[in-house]
């Protein structure tokens, strides 16, 4: 994907009720960041500052949704918007692809 591309998956991730987190592998790295990126975290993704420099992104997975903390003793909820992901990554034209409660963009083939 061009920078271009990039910038506009990223005013669409703007309009979503919170910016989901992403595991990001970059073509010069040899693992991706965070190393682990299987379980549902309780962040946001940096889609402003973290994820510069768009042109080195090799792939980056997506996980729509995040544990929010509720109260002291009670579990965190799960806050999921992967329909809304999906309709804003279509609106602005981006294929992706879908697996293991994942979102994947592929920057480089």
């Amino acid at each position: 994907m061009t920078e271009a591309d990039w910038r506009s998956v990223m005013a669409a991730v703007s309009a979503l009720p919170f910016p989901p987190p992403y595991q990001r592998k970059d073509i010069l790295m040899l693992a991706p960041q965070p190393a682990v990126f299987d379980a549902d975290v309780s962040y946001h993704g940096d889609w402003v500052e973290g994820i510069h420099p768009l042109y080195a992104i090799e792939w980056i997975r997506i996980r729509p949704r995040f544990l929010k903390h509720v109260a002291q003793r009670l579990p965190p909820v799960l806050v999921d918007i992967q329909p809304e992901l999906e309709r804003a990554l279509k609106a602005v034209g981006h294929p992706y692809n879908q697996a293991a409660d994942s979102i994947w963009l592929v920057g480089y083939r």
